[in-house]
Protein backbone atom coordinates (compact mmCIF):
# COMPACT_ATOMS: atom_id res chain seq x y z
CA UNK A 1 0.00 0.00 0.00
CA UNK A 2 0.90 3.51 -0.98
CA UNK A 3 2.08 6.18 1.79
CA UNK A 4 -1.01 7.79 0.96
CA UNK A 5 -3.21 4.91 1.35
CA UNK A 6 -1.89 4.13 4.66
CA UNK A 7 -2.39 8.16 5.65
CA UNK A 8 -6.20 7.44 4.61
CA UNK A 9 -6.54 4.06 6.59
CA UNK A 10 -4.80 5.95 9.50
CA UNK A 11 -7.21 9.04 9.70
CA UNK A 12 -10.30 7.05 9.53
CA UNK A 13 -9.13 4.29 12.09
CA UNK A 14 -7.77 6.53 14.86
CA UNK A 15 -11.22 7.74 15.94
CA UNK A 16 -12.40 4.12 16.29
CA UNK A 17 -9.06 3.40 17.99
CA UNK A 18 -10.39 6.32 20.51
CA UNK A 19 -13.93 5.38 20.60
CA UNK A 20 -12.58 1.61 21.85
CA UNK A 21 -10.52 3.34 24.44
CA UNK A 22 -13.50 4.89 25.62
CA UNK A 23 -15.63 1.80 25.87
CA UNK A 24 -13.35 -0.01 27.89
CA UNK A 25 -12.57 2.90 30.06
CA UNK A 26 -16.35 3.21 30.54
CA UNK A 27 -16.98 -0.39 31.09
CA UNK A 28 -17.51 -0.07 34.87
CA UNK A 29 -19.70 2.71 34.21
CA UNK A 30 -22.24 1.33 31.93
CA UNK A 31 -25.14 0.51 34.10
CA UNK A 32 -24.90 4.56 34.66
CA UNK A 33 -26.92 4.81 30.82
CA UNK A 34 -29.06 2.54 32.05
CA UNK A 35 -30.57 4.31 35.06
CA UNK A 36 -29.83 7.41 33.02
CA UNK A 37 -32.59 5.91 30.56
CA UNK A 38 -35.07 4.66 32.93
CA UNK A 39 -34.80 8.08 34.61
CA UNK A 40 -35.09 10.20 31.90
CA UNK A 41 -38.13 7.84 30.89
CA UNK A 42 -39.82 8.45 34.55
CA UNK A 43 -38.98 12.31 33.95
CA UNK A 44 -41.76 15.48 33.19
CA UNK A 45 -41.63 16.05 29.10
CA UNK A 46 -42.26 19.73 29.70
CA UNK A 47 -38.96 20.06 31.88
CA UNK A 48 -37.27 17.08 30.11
CA UNK A 49 -37.36 19.38 26.91
CA UNK A 50 -36.48 22.75 28.63
CA UNK A 51 -33.26 20.42 29.79
CA UNK A 52 -32.23 19.36 26.28
CA UNK A 53 -32.88 22.72 25.08
CA UNK A 54 -31.16 24.89 27.11
CA UNK A 55 -28.31 22.51 26.61
CA UNK A 56 -27.81 22.30 23.10
CA UNK A 57 -28.38 26.35 23.93
CA UNK A 58 -25.24 26.23 26.11
CA UNK A 59 -22.88 25.42 23.69
CA UNK A 60 -24.41 27.48 20.54
CA UNK A 61 -23.75 30.58 23.25
CA UNK A 62 -20.34 29.06 23.01
CA UNK A 63 -20.16 28.97 19.22
CA UNK A 64 -20.93 32.62 19.55
CA UNK A 65 -18.21 33.45 21.83
CA UNK A 66 -15.67 31.80 18.90
CA UNK A 67 -17.18 33.32 16.13
CA UNK A 68 -16.63 36.55 18.21
CA UNK A 69 -13.03 36.31 18.92
CA UNK A 70 -11.92 34.89 15.87
CA UNK A 71 -13.69 37.25 13.23
CA UNK A 72 -11.61 40.24 15.27
CA UNK A 73 -9.50 40.37 12.14
CA UNK A 74 -11.93 39.86 9.37
CA UNK A 75 -14.74 37.27 8.90
CA UNK A 76 -13.17 34.01 8.52
CA UNK A 77 -15.64 31.78 10.05
CA UNK A 78 -19.66 31.73 10.87
CA UNK A 79 -22.16 30.13 12.68
CA UNK A 80 -22.56 26.55 11.12
CA UNK A 81 -18.81 25.98 11.23
CA UNK A 82 -18.05 27.40 15.15
CA UNK A 83 -21.54 25.19 16.04
CA UNK A 84 -19.74 22.48 14.53
CA UNK A 85 -16.65 22.28 15.89
CA UNK A 86 -17.95 23.24 19.27
CA UNK A 87 -20.30 20.42 19.92
CA UNK A 88 -17.55 17.65 18.26
CA UNK A 89 -14.85 19.18 20.44
CA UNK A 90 -17.09 19.14 23.56
CA UNK A 91 -17.49 15.28 22.68
CA UNK A 92 -13.57 14.74 21.93
CA UNK A 93 -13.28 16.54 25.57
CA UNK A 94 -15.74 14.96 27.03
CA UNK A 95 -15.63 11.23 26.82
CA UNK A 96 -12.06 10.19 25.85
CA UNK A 97 -9.03 9.72 28.24
CA UNK A 98 -6.62 13.23 27.73
CA UNK A 99 -9.93 14.35 26.23
CA UNK A 100 -9.22 18.56 26.71
CA UNK A 101 -6.13 18.38 25.17
CA UNK A 102 -7.12 16.22 21.93
CA UNK A 103 -10.59 18.36 22.02
CA UNK A 104 -7.80 21.73 21.88
CA UNK A 105 -6.02 20.16 19.44
CA UNK A 106 -8.84 19.09 17.26
CA UNK A 107 -9.94 23.04 17.56
CA UNK A 108 -6.69 24.68 16.42
CA UNK A 109 -6.48 22.37 13.61
CA UNK A 110 -9.71 23.42 12.55
CA UNK A 111 -9.30 26.98 13.11
CA UNK A 112 -5.60 27.08 11.65
CA UNK A 113 -7.66 25.31 7.91
CA UNK A 114 -9.75 28.69 8.38
CA UNK A 115 -7.12 30.70 7.94
CA UNK A 116 -6.45 31.62 11.62
CA UNK A 117 -3.13 32.53 12.43
CA UNK A 118 -1.24 30.53 15.68
CA UNK A 119 -2.02 34.15 17.33
CA UNK A 120 -5.21 34.59 16.77
CA UNK A 121 -5.84 30.85 18.26
CA UNK A 122 -3.97 31.06 21.24
CA UNK A 123 -5.72 35.05 21.94
CA UNK A 124 -9.21 32.81 21.35
CA UNK A 125 -8.44 29.87 23.85
CA UNK A 126 -6.90 32.64 26.17
CA UNK A 127 -9.61 35.14 26.45
CA UNK A 128 -12.61 32.74 26.14
CA UNK A 129 -10.91 30.47 29.23
CA UNK A 130 -10.42 33.19 31.25
CA UNK A 131 -14.54 34.75 30.69
CA UNK A 132 -15.63 31.61 31.07
CA UNK A 133 -13.66 31.10 34.40
CA UNK A 134 -14.88 34.55 35.29
CA UNK A 135 -18.60 34.03 34.68
CA UNK A 136 -18.54 30.48 36.93
CA UNK A 137 -16.58 32.30 39.99
CA UNK A 138 -19.83 35.22 39.93
CA UNK A 139 -22.40 32.87 39.92
CA UNK A 140 -20.58 31.20 42.52
CA UNK A 141 -20.41 34.62 44.36
CA UNK A 142 -23.80 35.63 43.72
CA UNK A 143 -25.13 31.97 45.35
CA UNK A 144 -22.90 33.22 48.51
CA UNK A 145 -23.92 36.86 49.04
CA UNK A 146 -27.59 37.00 47.60
CA UNK A 147 -28.74 33.25 47.87
CA UNK A 148 -26.93 32.54 51.51
CA UNK A 149 -24.49 29.56 49.45
CA UNK A 150 -21.35 28.15 51.61
CA UNK A 151 -18.67 28.63 49.48
CA UNK A 152 -15.23 29.97 50.50
CA UNK A 153 -15.06 33.55 49.10
CA UNK A 154 -11.80 33.94 49.16
CA UNK A 155 -10.93 30.90 47.21
CA UNK A 156 -13.18 32.76 44.71
CA UNK A 157 -12.37 36.05 45.09
CA UNK A 158 -8.67 34.60 44.38
CA UNK A 159 -9.99 32.43 41.10
CA UNK A 160 -11.02 35.65 39.63
CA UNK A 161 -8.52 37.96 40.40
CA UNK A 162 -6.81 35.83 38.52
CA UNK A 163 -8.95 35.28 34.96
CA UNK A 164 -9.52 38.71 35.29
CA UNK A 165 -5.65 38.81 35.20
CA UNK A 166 -5.24 36.75 32.40
CA UNK A 167 -7.44 39.13 30.48
CA UNK A 168 -5.71 41.91 31.34
CA UNK A 169 -2.53 40.32 30.53
CA UNK A 170 -3.54 39.40 26.83
CA UNK A 171 -4.59 43.03 26.28
CA UNK A 172 -1.61 44.27 27.69
CA UNK A 173 0.39 41.91 25.21
CA UNK A 174 -1.48 42.99 22.14
CA UNK A 175 -0.54 46.18 23.17
CA UNK A 176 3.51 46.52 23.73
CA UNK A 177 4.99 43.88 21.10
CA UNK A 178 8.25 45.42 21.81
CA UNK A 179 8.62 44.59 24.98
CA UNK A 180 7.96 40.65 24.53
CA UNK A 181 10.49 40.70 22.25
CA UNK A 182 12.93 41.93 24.43
CA UNK A 183 11.66 39.70 26.69
CA UNK A 184 12.37 36.63 23.87
CA UNK A 185 15.90 37.67 22.69
CA UNK A 186 17.69 35.22 24.47
CA UNK A 187 16.06 32.15 23.20
CA UNK A 188 17.72 30.12 20.07
CA UNK A 189 17.72 31.75 17.24
CA UNK A 190 15.08 29.46 15.20
CA UNK A 191 12.67 29.42 18.22
CA UNK A 192 13.10 32.93 18.73
CA UNK A 193 11.51 33.44 14.98
CA UNK A 194 8.70 31.46 15.50
CA UNK A 195 8.22 33.26 18.90
CA UNK A 196 8.41 36.82 16.90
CA UNK A 197 5.70 35.80 14.13
CA UNK A 198 3.29 34.93 17.02
CA UNK A 199 4.30 38.19 18.95
CA UNK A 200 3.22 40.25 15.53
CA UNK A 201 0.37 38.26 14.92
CA UNK A 202 -1.22 38.99 18.46
CA UNK A 203 -0.26 42.43 18.15
CA UNK A 204 -2.39 43.14 15.35
CA UNK A 205 -5.66 42.13 16.90
CA UNK A 206 -7.98 44.57 18.07
CA UNK A 207 -10.97 44.06 19.45
CA UNK A 208 -14.04 46.82 20.00
CA UNK A 209 -15.62 47.19 23.35
CA UNK A 210 -19.05 46.30 22.16
CA UNK A 211 -17.70 43.20 20.45
CA UNK A 212 -15.91 42.08 23.52
CA UNK A 213 -19.42 42.65 25.66
CA UNK A 214 -20.66 40.46 23.60
CA UNK A 215 -18.68 37.77 23.72
CA UNK A 216 -18.71 38.16 27.10
CA UNK A 217 -22.56 38.09 27.53
CA UNK A 218 -22.59 34.96 25.22
CA UNK A 219 -19.83 33.35 27.78
CA UNK A 220 -21.66 34.34 30.27
CA UNK A 221 -24.86 32.39 28.98
CA UNK A 222 -23.23 29.66 28.22
CA UNK A 223 -22.91 29.06 31.82
CA UNK A 224 -26.67 30.34 32.50
CA UNK A 225 -27.76 27.86 30.75
CA UNK A 226 -25.96 25.16 31.52
CA UNK A 227 -27.16 25.92 35.18
CA UNK A 228 -31.22 26.40 33.83
CA UNK A 229 -29.94 22.64 32.61
CA UNK A 230 -29.80 21.32 35.87
CA UNK A 231 -32.73 23.41 37.26
CA UNK A 232 -34.96 22.03 34.85
CA UNK A 233 -33.57 18.49 35.46
CA UNK A 234 -34.58 19.14 39.31
CA UNK A 235 -38.02 20.33 37.93
CA UNK A 236 -38.64 16.92 35.56
CA UNK A 237 -38.28 14.60 38.65
CA UNK A 238 -39.26 16.48 41.45
CA UNK A 239 -42.41 18.45 39.99
CA UNK A 240 -40.70 21.72 41.89
CA UNK A 241 -37.29 23.48 42.28
CA UNK A 242 -34.96 22.97 44.64
CA UNK A 243 -33.89 26.64 46.02
CA UNK A 244 -31.49 28.35 43.76
CA UNK A 245 -28.96 28.35 46.46
CA UNK A 246 -28.89 24.60 46.20
CA UNK A 247 -28.90 24.12 42.64
CA UNK A 248 -26.04 26.90 42.21
CA UNK A 249 -23.82 25.26 44.45
CA UNK A 250 -24.85 21.82 43.44
CA UNK A 251 -23.53 23.33 39.56
CA UNK A 252 -20.50 24.54 41.01
CA UNK A 253 -19.19 21.69 42.99
CA UNK A 254 -20.33 19.33 39.90
CA UNK A 255 -18.18 21.30 37.57
CA UNK A 256 -15.03 21.61 40.04
CA UNK A 257 -15.45 17.81 40.59
CA UNK A 258 -15.38 17.20 36.60
CA UNK A 259 -12.63 19.56 35.81
CA UNK A 260 -10.46 16.24 37.30
CA UNK A 261 -11.36 14.65 34.40
CA UNK A 262 -10.45 11.39 36.57
CA UNK A 263 -12.70 9.31 34.59
CA UNK A 264 -13.84 10.44 30.96
CA UNK A 265 -17.11 13.10 31.61
CA UNK A 266 -16.37 12.91 35.10
CA UNK A 267 -18.42 9.81 35.06
CA UNK A 268 -18.68 7.80 38.85
CA UNK A 269 -17.01 11.23 40.47
CA UNK A 270 -19.44 14.43 39.15
CA UNK A 271 -22.52 12.45 40.37
CA UNK A 272 -22.09 11.58 44.21
CA UNK A 273 -21.22 15.52 44.73
CA UNK A 274 -24.35 16.12 42.89
CA UNK A 275 -26.48 14.02 44.55
CA UNK A 276 -25.05 15.04 47.82
CA UNK A 277 -24.88 18.83 47.09
CA UNK A 278 -29.05 18.28 46.05
CA UNK A 279 -29.53 16.32 49.36
CA UNK A 280 -28.02 19.35 51.63
CA UNK A 281 -30.47 21.58 49.08
CA UNK A 282 -33.29 19.87 50.46
CA UNK A 283 -34.36 16.97 48.00
CA UNK A 284 -34.85 13.74 48.85
CA UNK A 285 -32.60 11.35 48.56
CA UNK A 286 -34.47 9.67 45.47
CA UNK A 287 -35.11 12.81 43.87
CA UNK A 288 -31.23 14.10 43.72
CA UNK A 289 -30.59 10.79 42.52
CA UNK A 290 -33.08 11.10 39.59
CA UNK A 291 -31.71 14.61 38.55
CA UNK A 292 -28.61 13.98 38.79
CA UNK A 293 -29.19 11.38 36.27
CA UNK A 294 -31.52 13.83 34.09
CA UNK A 295 -28.68 16.45 34.19
CA UNK A 296 -26.10 13.72 33.15
CA UNK A 297 -27.95 12.14 30.46
CA UNK A 298 -28.83 15.67 28.89
CA UNK A 299 -25.47 17.87 29.03
CA UNK A 300 -23.13 14.38 28.87
CA UNK A 301 -24.73 11.87 27.53
CA UNK A 302 -26.91 13.37 24.79
CA UNK A 303 -24.56 16.38 24.05
CA UNK A 304 -21.67 14.48 23.69
CA UNK A 305 -23.35 12.26 21.29
CA UNK A 306 -24.41 14.94 19.14
CA UNK A 307 -21.39 15.90 19.30
CA UNK A 308 -19.56 12.49 17.84
CA UNK A 309 -22.04 12.64 15.09
CA UNK A 310 -20.84 15.65 14.10
CA UNK A 311 -17.17 14.76 14.48
CA UNK A 312 -18.33 11.87 11.86
CA UNK A 313 -20.16 13.41 9.64
CA UNK A 314 -17.73 16.94 9.35
CA UNK A 315 -14.68 16.33 10.12
CA UNK A 316 -13.40 12.18 10.87
CA UNK A 317 -11.24 11.05 7.94
CA UNK A 318 -9.98 14.73 6.92
CA UNK A 319 -6.45 14.51 8.46
CA UNK A 320 -7.43 17.21 11.66
CA UNK A 321 -6.68 14.75 14.44
CA UNK A 322 -3.85 12.58 12.28
CA UNK A 323 -2.17 14.02 9.52
CA UNK A 324 -2.62 16.71 7.51
CA UNK A 325 -5.53 17.92 6.19
CA UNK A 326 -5.46 18.34 2.78
CA UNK A 327 -6.35 20.91 0.33
CA UNK A 328 -9.68 22.52 0.72
CA UNK A 329 -10.89 20.60 3.70
CA UNK A 330 -11.53 24.00 5.77
CA UNK A 331 -14.90 22.94 7.09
Amino acid sequence: MSANTWRQWLRWLAPVAIMVVVLVVLRDQLPFFGEAWKAVGAASTGPLLGAVATAVLSLAAMSGVMQILLNVEGRITGVARTNAIVFASNAWSTTVPGGPALSAWLTFRVHRSWGASVGLCGWFFVVSGALSTVWMVLIGVVAVALLGAELSVWSLVASLAVALATIGAVFWATLHPAVLKRWVRFLPEKVRGRVVDVIDQVSAIRISAPAFFAAAGLSLANRLLDLATMVFAVWAVSGQGAPLAGVCLAFIMTKLAGSAQVTPGGLGTVEPVAVGMLVAAGLPLTHATAATVVYRAVSFVLIAAIGWVVYAAVYAGRGFMAGRPAAGKAV
